[in-house]
C-alpha cells in the first residue's frame, strides 16, 4: 500500500509568509534520498534550494514555474513505501500516465521525466527505509498553517511547457535567472546549448544574441499547450519590436532583462521586498546628504599591488577600489559611531519623557548594494569591523558571486547596519542612494574619471570620484556627517592610511 506523506512548504527564514517556485529539480516518478533538493524557491529575500524532509518516490508536484505558494501549504507529495529496495509503481500506471505527470507538474520537466522508464526506476538505490519506518524530518521545518497557492502571471502556460518534450535527452544547462529569460524572450535553450559559461552553461549574452539574431522558434511553435493569455503575452513583444527579434528594432534595443514594453509584473517577491523598503525609508527618515570629491589615483595605483600580493599568497581575488573604499568606510564608522546606529521610538524612560533611544551598535555589518536579474538585493559583510581588507575583498567577491546566481541566504541578506553603494559601476557621477531602513546612512560612490585636479599648484589629470553621504538626521547632525564622508574621502586619497589600520 503506497504511504504518501505531505510535505508542506517550510518557513524558509525571517517569518515569511510565501514563496514563489523560480525551478524543480525532481519530477513525478523520480525517486529521491532524504535531504535531497527538491526545488528552488524565492522568497521576499532569497532564492533557497529546498531539502525533502523524505525520502521515496514523488508521486504529486503542486505549483508551477512563477507560482506563489503560502507557507504552510503542501507543494510535494511522496510514497515513501518501499519494497525490496525499490519503490514499488503503481500497478494503474500506464505510459501515458509517466509522460503525462511532468507536464501537469511544472516547466521543462516532462522531458527528463519521460524518459525514465519503470525498469530504470525499479533499478535505482534503494533508499533503505522500510515500509513502516518513519521517515526524518529535517531540522528546523516546524508545521506551519495549512495555505492556499496563488497562481502568477504565465503560471498556465509553464505547466503546460512539459508536452512534447520526451525527444529532449539532456536539459541544457542554465540557471533560472535565465531561464526566465529565455522563458520571456521566446528562445528555446536547446537550440543554443551549450553554452558559452563554464562547463557549457547558458548565459545571459547567449540568450540575448539568440533572441537579437532572431534564431529562435517563435514560442507557439515550441508550447501549444500555451494558454491563449501566454500566447498573446509571448506575441506582445513582437508586435511591439515589428520583426522576428523582440529584443531589436533595427539598432535599438528594446526591453531589459526580459521585460517589455506592455508588460504588467506582480508586485512579489524580491520587488515586494524593494517595494516596501523604499516606501519605508521615505516615509519614517528625514534624510539629508553631503558630498565630497576625492582624488584616487593613488588608490587606483595601490589596489593594482594589492592585487598581485594576495594573489602571489594564493589568494584568488581581485582588490577592487570599491573593496578599499568599503574599508576606509568601516575605520569612518568607527570614528563616527553615531552613523552605525539605530533609532528606537518605543521606550519612554522612567519618567515617561523620553522620544526613544540611540543606539551606537557595536558590530559593523557593512552591506553593498547588488543589481541582480531580480531586483535590488543588499547583502552584507558580518562584523566588518574585525576583517582586514583582504578578508573583506573575498567576502565582497563570494556575496556579489552569490547576488548574480540567487543563492544568498537570508542571514546574509539581513542585520546590515551600514550600507555602501556604487552606483559608479554604471557610469554614473552620482546619484542620490536611499538610506536602507532601519540604518542610520548610506555612502554613494560615483564613476573613478579622469578629471582636471589642482595638485600643489598646478592643474594634473587625476582620477577622481564623488561620495556621497545620505544619513538620518534624527540621529546625525549635519557636521558630523560633513565629517564623515571628508575623514573616508582623504583616507582613499592617502591609502596607505587605510593598510595602516588593516
Amino acid at each position: 500500500m503506497p504511504d504518501v506523506k505531505d510535505f508542506k512548504l517550510p518557513d524558509l527564514g525571517e517569518g515569511l509568509e510565501e514563496g514563489e517556485v523560480v525551478e524543480w529539480h525532481v519530477a513525478v516518478g523520480d525517486v529521491i534520498e532524504l535531504n535531497q533538493t527538491v526545488a528552488s524557491i524565492e522568497t521576499a529575500k532569497a532564492v533557497v534550494d529546498v531539502p525533502s524532509p523524505f525520502a521515496g518516490k514523488v508521486v504529486e508536484r503542486i505549483g508551477d514555474i512563477g507560482e506563489a505558494l503560502e507557507v504552510g501549504s503542501v507543494f510535494l507529495r511522496i510514497d515513501i513505501d518501499v519494497e525490496g529496495g525499490a519503490v514499488v509503481e503503481d500497478e494503474a500506471a500506464t505510459p501515458a500516465d509517466t509522460e503525462a505527470s511532468p507536464a501537469q507538474g511544472g516547466f521543462e520537466a516532462g522531458a527528463a521525466a519521460a524518459e525514465k522508464s519503470v525498469e530504470e526506476t525499479a533499478g535505482r538505490k534503494s533508499t533503505g527505509l522500510d515500509a513502516d519506518e518513519e521517515p526524518q524530518p529535517l531540522v528546523g521545518y516546524g508545521q506551519g498553517k495549512s495555505g492556499a497557492r496563488r497562481r502568477r502571471r504565465g503560471g498556465t502556460a509553464a505547466a503546460a511547457a512539459g508536452n512534447g518534450q520526451a525527444a529532449a535527452s539532456v536539459r541544457p544547462l542554465a540557471k533560472p535567472p535565465v531561464r526566465k529569460l529565455a522563458k520571456d524572450l521566446g528562445v528555446d535553450l536547446a537550440e543554443i546549448a551549450p553554452g558559452s559559461g563554464p562547463d557549457g552553461v547558458i548565459t545571459r549574452d547567449d540568450v540575448n544574441a539568440a533572441a537579437n539574431e532572431g534564431s529562435a522558434a517563435p514560442r507557439e511553435q515550441r508550447e501549444p499547450a500555451q494558454t491563449p493569455a501566454a500566447v498573446s503575452r509571448a506575441q506582445a513583444p513582437a508586435a511591439a519590436g515589428g520583426g522576428a527579434s523582440a529584443a531589436r528594432t533595427g539598432d535599438l534595443e528594446i526591453g531589459f532583462r526580459g521585460r517589455t514594453p506592455g508588460e504588467v509584473e506582480q508586485i512579489r517577491g524580491i520587488r515586494k521586498r524593494i517595494v516596501e523598503k523604499m516606501e519605508t525609508s521615505r516615509r519614517d527618515i528625514p534624510a539629508a546628504s553631503c558630498t565630497r570629491e576625492a582624488d584616487l589615483t593613488e588608490l587606483w595605483e595601490v589596489r593594482k599591488q594589492l592585487t598581485q600580493a594576495a594573489r602571489d599568497e594564493g589568494h584568488d581575488v581581485k582588490i577592487t577600489p570599491f573593496a578599499l573604499v568599503m574599508r576606509a568606510a568601516v575605520l569612518g564608522l568607527r570614528r563616527f559611531p553615531t552613523l552605525n546606529a539605530r533609532i528606537d521610538r518605543s521606550p519612554q524612560g522612567d519618567s515617561g519623557s523620553s522620544a526613544g533611544e540611540i543606539r551606537l551598535l557595536e558590530h559593523i555589518n557593512l552591506g553593498f548594494a547588488a543589481d541582480t536579474e531580480r531586483g535590488l538585493v543588499v547583502p552584507n559583510i558580518k562584523d566588518a569591523h574585525a576583517k582586514s581588507t583582504l578578508q573583506l575583498a573575498l567576502e565582497l567577491s563570494e556575496l556579489a558571486d552569490k547576488a548574480r546566481t540567487g543563492k544568498l541566504t537570508p542571514t546574509e541578506l539581513t542585520g546590515g547596519t551600514f550600507t555602501v553603494n556604487n552606483y559608479g559601476a554604471f557610469g554614473n557621477d552620482d546619484g542620490d542612494p536611499i538610506i536602507n531602513h532601519p540604518e542610520a546612512g548610506i555612502l554613494g560612490i560615483g564613476a573613478i574619471r579622469e578629471r582636471p585636479w589642482v595638485v600643489q599648484g598646478e592643474l594634473q589629470v587625476r582620477r577622481v570620484a564623488t561620495f556621497r553621504l545620505a544619513f538620518d538626521h534624527r540621529v546625525c547632525d549635519g557636521g558630523e556627517a560633513g565629517r564623515f564622508v571628508t575623514y573616508v574621502a582623504e583616507l582613499c586619497e592617502q591609502p596607505s592610511r587605510i593598510l595602516l589600520h588593516s
